[in-house]
């Protein structure tokens, strides 16, 4: 057991922090997207499209550490999809 230390161990993170921030990122940003006046595009379709980018970042981090953060990811990316896609029906620019 020469040159076997604790320290020559490598772990895995236990965490997607990517995961979480698609998740909160696309629940304000569809939360946001309501707000009239052209003033609910830039408050909420900033964070959406974060939530786009992490929400993707989280669905590989997920696959590297046995499927943690997926479902969060999925959600995250989901809710700013709908709300960006909404932008076609008038949100964000008036009631």
């Amino acid at each position: 057991m020469i040159g076997v230390t604790p320290f020559n161990v490598q772990s895995q993170p236990t965490s997607n922090g990517f995961a979480v921030a698609a998740l909160v990122l696309g629940v304000s940003g569809f939360l946001l997207m309501v707000i009239p006046l052209f003033i609910g595009w830039v408050l909420g379709g900033i964070p959406d499209v974060l939530a786009v980018i992490f929400g993707v970042l989280g669905m590989v981090r997920a696959r590297k550490v046995d499927g943690r953060g997926l479902v969060p990811a999925l959600i995250g990316l989901s809710l700013a999809v709908v709300s960006l896609g909404s932008v076609s029906f008038g949100a964000g620019s008036s009631w």
